[in-house]
């Protein structure tokens, strides 16, 4: 075998291989052409001026750092009208113009920058025998062009979060293709209705239930279809029935009418107030400042149907939480003598009196089988075929505190069954139901959901969902922590939508 087929370097003839004391090779090869075209005008030149010497760093070998010497001709351009009388032969096959690393070497250190940090890649590259400093690698990513292509015909639309809760931005996905095709700084419907207008072949248009991305759509692109994501509708149910349930247990098992004190007159008062200022058209900030009340209160007072009670403090944290478990375990076991549990606590280190471990034990006295509202709700969107014995028998004990559950729990299952089916027949049906419960937080889902009637019917009908598209803003924010503090927009950008 030869050097050339090992190390192949088209066009040119090597002339020596030195190794200096370092380790460092050189390899010397002279260009073989006869010929060359003027990359200013075009024109080909067969005069010779002189020669001129490159040195891009190559691929390493064996471990060993590969520095090129090529001798390439430089010619004199026989077109009169050429700005420039004499030129350089060009080698796309070795290197680019100006070029300090070959091609191969280029297209091995973007897909190492593509794919790690730059500081990760230095590192790497180090083991490699190939010498490239963090900025460099920045430097190759930001100058990698970005070709997703023009026509799209389903597109997904998400936010995702620069700093959650403070700033976001939006990630526009091609479903059909599966790739991430653009980046926006924001997530106003202005932004997105521009892009939109730049590409009217859109069809397709699948999205949250946010009515910031609908306004968008319906703006920049009113010939495309819309489809909200079925995985955020009921998430959406699953966040209503969270608030909805604890309330409505508390009601199915209070039986005592709520003591008319000084301060219950006073709120009631203030919720008769913020339901007929709101009945006469005046918007939550007005009324919280006219009453001196916070605006969550003010709508807290909107949704609600009647007086709301106060809620029950949460707990202040105590010395015995770290023993909550052992109590509970010893608890379920049948042992409710307080001086016993005491004492098996101090064995264990606990340096607290018995007044406290009979206090911290009264809140297993009377508990039900589920810890959290949430259990719960899993359990009401859960399918009923899917359920255990012992699942049913504790929804059956549920019902029989609070019949209004039951109500609730079919209208869940109905809409469960709507979406995982999906049955675009049953959706009118459901909505009446829900517009007739007699719960204002259900009503008002209810009355979302009618506002974006197509939108949520074609999500029964067609199999386009936002899936893709959470898996690339999952992508993204693995991308954006791995770049640590030199996440910029443009950066960010260029590795999300450039290769591979």
């Amino acid at each position: 075998m030869r050097l050339e087929e090992l190390y192949p370097l088209k066009g040119f003839k090597v002339t020596e291989i030195t190794k200096t004391n370092s380790g460092k090779v050189f390899l010397k090869a002279a260009s073989t052409s006869r010929s060359a075209i003027c990359p200013y005008c075009q024109s080909p030149s067969q005069k010779r001026h002189s020669s001129y010497i490159r040195k891009p760093q190559a691929l390493p070998c064996s471990n060993t750092l590969i520095q090129l010497v090529l001798s390439v001709q430089r010619y004199f351009c026989q077109d009169p009208d050429c700005i420039r009388k004499t030129f350089v032969e060009r080698i796309p096959g070795t290197a680019h113009f100006y070029a300090r690393r070959t091609t191969h070497l280029d297209a091995l250190l973007k897909c190492i920058a593509f794919e790690m940090s730059a500081e990760a890649a230095s590192r790497v590259c180090k083991q490699l025998s190939v010498q490239v400093s963090p900025d460099s690698v920045l430097r190759l990513i930001r100058k990698t062009h970005i070709f997703r292509g023009e026509h799209v015909r389903v597109l997904g639309v998400d936010d995702w979060a620069f700093r959650k809760g403070q700033n976001y931005g939006t990630i526009l996905v091609d479903l059909e293709k599966r790739c991430a095709i653009e980046l926006l700084p924001d997530r106003r419907q202005e932004t997105l209705s521009k892009w939109l207008q730049r590409h009217p072949e859109i069809e397709i248009i699948s999205r949250d239930r946010s009515f910031e991305y609908k306004a968008g759509i319906e703006t920049g692109a009113p010939q495309a279809m819309q489809v909200v994501d079925r995985w955020h509708l009921l998430h959406n149910m699953q966040e209503k029935l969270q608030e909805i349930i604890p309330r409505q247990r508390k009601q199915g098992t209070s039986d005592v009418k709520t003591k008319e004190t000084p301060s219950y007159r006073q709120r009631k008062k203030c919720f008769e107030l913020v339901n007929y200022l709101h009945a006469r058209g005046y918007s939550q900030r007005t009324i919280a400042r006219v009453l001196g009340i916070s605006r969550g209160t003010v709508r807290r007072y909107q949704e609600e149907a009647e007086v709301p009670n106060w809620q029950p403090r949460k707990r202040p944290p105590s010395q015995l939480d770290v023993y909550e478990n052992y109590l509970r375990r010893r608890w379920a076991e049948g042992c409710r003598d307080i001086s016993t549990l005491w004492k098996e606590l101090q064995q264990k280190g606990y340096q607290g009196k018995r007044k406290s471990v009979a206090r911290y034990l009264q809140r297993f006295r009377g508990k039900t089988p589920f810890r959290s509202a949430r259990q719960l709700v899993w359990l009401f969107m859960k399918d009923a075929s899917e359920l255990q014995d012992e699942e049913r028998i504790q929804l059956n004990s549920l019902f029989v505190e609070s019949p209004k559950l039951q109500e609730l729990y079919r209208l869940t299952q109905t809409f469960q069954q709507m979406i995982s089916q999906q049955i675009p027949e049953l959706l009118d049906g459901w909505l009446v139901l829900m517009e007739n419960c007699g719960v204002k937080k259900l009503q008002n889902f209810a009355l979302g959901l009618r506002q974006d009637y197509d939108a949520v019917r074609a999500a029964l009908t067609y199999d386009w969902s936002n899936g893709q598209v959470e898996g690339q803003v999952n992508r993204l924010k693995t991308i954006k922590r791995q770049m640590y503090g030199r996440a910029n927009f443009d950066l960010l950008r260029q590795r999300v939508l450039g290769p591979p």
